[in-house]
């Protein structure tokens, strides 16, 4: 299936690594304008060059460095946009942590509060800041949640809990924006080889060997291409009817349901 993004303008936040990453390029090789985002400057640096290695005009491409948590990022991130390319089309919320950097108490408020401000309160924050540019645009909002949101993670439950929060948000505002002609959707990837897990203390040895452990019925991992395709699929007019739903890619993973053996 190809997609034509020409004429569009797409925001992607946390672009400098993982989904976030592999959809800046893929928007990208479709035609889009890009607004990337991170925190990292090697690892915006990264999406940059394989934007550019795919012979994308660097006037096609906006970055901004930052926390999704400083308001000033949030602003920037619209009005650089605006100021660059003259529009908005496609907002789509990828940060997302399970915990607070250097944090050892999972459990603790400081974590809850942290762990809610990145994956939850800063997508709405930017949401409706962009609102008001989508209006005009008939633009969409696609966040990125995970199968977490209706699991119980004891490892990460602050996380889980986020997530669920950004599911509920994806219908609440699909049903407030409806009538301004703005769509707004959840993708939901299982598990997927990124850099999350390295970045949460899970070495890429052990992912590697705790496939079957998961219960993934398909007996891999999901990539963080495969999850841009679908992305490209939701923002797209031939997902032009869908709005307020929650799409899950996760291999199996929320059908997956051990019995027992009787022979």
């Amino acid at each position: 299936m190809s997609f034509d993004y020409s004429d569009k303008v797409v925001i992607i936040t946390g672009s400098s690594s993982g989904i976030g990453q592999a959809a800046a390029i893929a928007f990208a090789k479709c035609g889009a304008s890009l607004t990337i985002h991170g925190r990292s400057e090697i690892g915006l640096q990264k999406t940059m060059d394989a934007i550019l290695e795919a012979r994308i005009p660097k006037e096609r491409i906006l970055s901004v460095k930052g926390s999704i948590t400083d308001e000033t990022v949030l602003k920037e991130l619209i009005d650089e946009s605006v100021k660059k390319f003259g529009r908005i089309d496609i907002l789509i919320n990828n940060v997302g942590i399970a915990k607070k950097e250097g944090i050892k108490v999972y459990r603790s408020m400081e974590n809850l509060d942290y762990v809610l401000d990145v994956n939850l309160k800063s997508s709405i924050h930017l949401t409706e800041l962009a609102i008001p540019h989508l209006e005009k645009t008939n633009g969409n909002i696609i966040n990125i949640s995970s199968i977490a949101s209706q699991k119980a993670n004891q490892m990460f439950p602050f996380y889980s809990i986020a997530k669920a929060g950004l599911d509920h948000f994806a219908r609440n505002y699909a049903a407030i924006l409806a009538p301004k002609g703005i769509r707004v959707n959840n993708l939901n990837p299982g598990a997927t080889r990124t850099e999350f897990s390295a970045r949460h203390g899970i070495p890429k040895e052990l992912m590697d060997q705790r496939v079957k452990d998961v219960g993934i019925p398909l007996e891999r991992w999901g990539t963080s291409e495969e999850m841009a395709e679908f992305l490209l699929f939701m923002a797209s007019e031939k997902a032009s009817y869908m709005t307020g739903q929650i799409i899950n890619v996760d291999g199996g993973v929320l059908i997956n349901s051990p019995t027992i053996k009787l022979d």
